[in-house]
């Protein structure tokens, strides 16, 4: 029955998050349009000379495109799109072909700095009569029909944009399932990267040096072996997180360029190179590539002291390996900071700069608490299986002894960092259970609600009874279920740092 109750309590959570991907936000994603010149439904006098769209945030020029056309389609020329003088959050786009009498439709679209795509159209009409019917506003150099970023003629290879057709790729957008699962695979990878590194850095150094010289050189000959299972994991999870870079590249070039230009390099370069969102991309692939050697020679390193400890080896450190390590710690950083600038932080309408760095020290936080445990499950505790069988449970206690206090502390700046950051991307309190980035919120704080409640189990209740096998096999399954929980938290992450916030609405 207990089993059937936590299958039926995870199918609840699932449907719950699947209802967060396929529910309306009561606001455009990051940037939605506040106002237009002309207005949406407008019925104008005089024939406009420009179009001005006004946006809640500053978008990419880069990738700004408006199109001007007729009710039936024929495209109206407009200059290339440009910030107005008075404000980066308004577009400017001047007529460059007459117009007659009849309705025309605008269709634009955006891409803030986190990179997120974002359509939309609306309508006016010209009445009968109106003043400059027929009339040039103006002939101006390098004016596309229905333009999209357009260019003066003599670089028209630089154009970003078809010019003519409107780019569609909601198949495989931010918010697509597809995608979803592109991030929340990147997100556990993430989370084991630098779990690795904080693994060595914070808790293999504890361990260290502990109890009476005996005990101090079965420790080490442990930490040895630990290191070892700790840079094979890391390995394997930075070749995963590499593979990932790949997917989001490819879904976020279909997102913005639609099917057709999703494979082009020129445009895929112009994507990566002016936007943030490339920027924390390419950070993520140099922290990849950091990591990914750092772990290997790690690994490489180390593989000969990986022996069984029936008379403990000869531990003294080797001074390749700290360098290793120190690579894969430095990747790992970058690889934990480069989420800030493709998702909501990097686009925060205040306190920007605080937000990017409360992101990248949360992600940082909570991986040293949920990847490093995760490490201690699938490297320590294999390591301390080396053992003299009467000295096993001993090493375990030792091992979870020196987690603690650096669990502790990474739970503890997590949820700093994450009240900052849902204070400043909720708003108001009502937008918790009135947009779907509230809802989804609540709902990432109920499933790590069960972590920490586990967590809490683990290190007041099991972890003083350490120090037999039996203990050590509670301790692990407890731990799995934590550990499996903190998978569905990223989940959850992954449909939230593309849902839009609540201070989309209030813009």
């Amino acid at each position: 029955m207990r089993g059937v109750r936590i299958r039926g309590a995870l199918a609840t959570l699932i449907a719950a998050i699947a209802l967060t991907m396929t529910t309306p936000g009561s606001a455009s994603a990051h940037g939605r349009l506040k106002s237009s010149i002309p207005a949406a439904g407008a019925h104008l006098a005089s024939v406009p000379a420009q179009v001005r769209l006004d946006f809640s945030e500053a978008p990419e020029l880069t990738f700004t495109m408006i199109r001007l056309q007729t009710a039936d389609g024929r495209a109206i020329a407009l200059t290339a799109p440009a910030y107005a003088t008075d404000s980066r959050r308004s577009i400017v786009a001047r007529v460059a072909e007459a117009m007659v009498a009849g309705t025309y439709v605008v269709m634009w679209q955006i891409a803030g700095d986190d990179g997120h795509p974002v359509r939309g159209q609306f309508d006016f009409v010209v009445a009968p009569g109106a003043d400059g019917i027929g009339v040039v506003p103006g002939a101006v150099s390098g004016a596309v029909p229905g333009n999209s970023a357009a260019t003066p003629p003599h670089d028209m290879s630089a154009m970003h944009h078809d010019p003519v057709t409107m780019p569609q790729g909601d198949g495989f957008g931010a918010e697509s399932p597809a995608y979803v699962i592109v991030r929340w695979i990147g997100f556990v990878a993430l989370l084991i990267v630098v779990g690795a590194a904080a693994f060595r850095a914070f808790v293999l150094r504890r361990l260290r040096g502990e109890g009476d010289p005996e005990a101090r050189t079965w420790e080490q000959a442990m930490t040895i072996a630990a290191e070892h299972g700790a840079a094979r994991l890391g390995l394997l999870a930075a070749l995963l997180l590499a593979t990932t870079l790949g997917f989001r590249l490819f879904a976020q070039s279909y997102a913005m360029h639609g099917a057709s230009g999703s494979l082009d390099i020129v445009l895929v370069w112009q994507m990566i190179r002016s936007t943030t969102w490339g920027a924390g991309w390419m950070l993520q692939l140099v922290g990849v590539l950091l990591a990914g050697a750092g772990f290997y020679g790690a690994r490489f390193a180390s593989r000969r002291t990986d022996a069984p400890l029936v008379q403990p080896p000869d531990t003294t450190p080797r001074p390749s390996t700290t360098l290793w390590w120190g690579l894969a710690s430095a990747g790992a950083v970058a690889c934990a900071f480069s989420p800030a600038l493709s998702g909501h932080a990097s686009s925060a309408p205040r306190f920007r700069a605080f937000a990017v760095l409360a992101d990248g020290v949360h992600v940082l936080a909570a991986s040293s608490w949920l990847g490093t445990l995760a490490v201690v499950l699938v490297a320590g505790i294999a390591a301390s299986r080396m053992q003299l069988a009467e000295r096993r449970g001993m090493m375990v206690r030792s091992l979870i002894t020196a987690f603690s206090p650096v669990a502790l502390v990474a739970a503890g700046v997590a949820t700093v960092t994450g009240v900052f950051a849902a204070w400043l991307h909720v708003g108001t309190i009502p937008n918790l259970w009135g947009t779907r980035y509230g809802i989804t919120l609540l709902i990432k704080l109920g499933v790590l609600g069960v972590v920490t409640l586990t967590g809490f189990y683990n290190w007041k209740f099991v972890q003083p009874r350490l120090g037999t096998d039996e203990a050590t096999m509670k301790l692990q399954r407890s731990a799995r279920v934590e550990v499996a929980v903190a998978v569905l938290v990223l989940l959850v992450t992954a449909v939230l740092v593309a849902s839009p916030t609540s201070m989309d609405a209030s813009m």
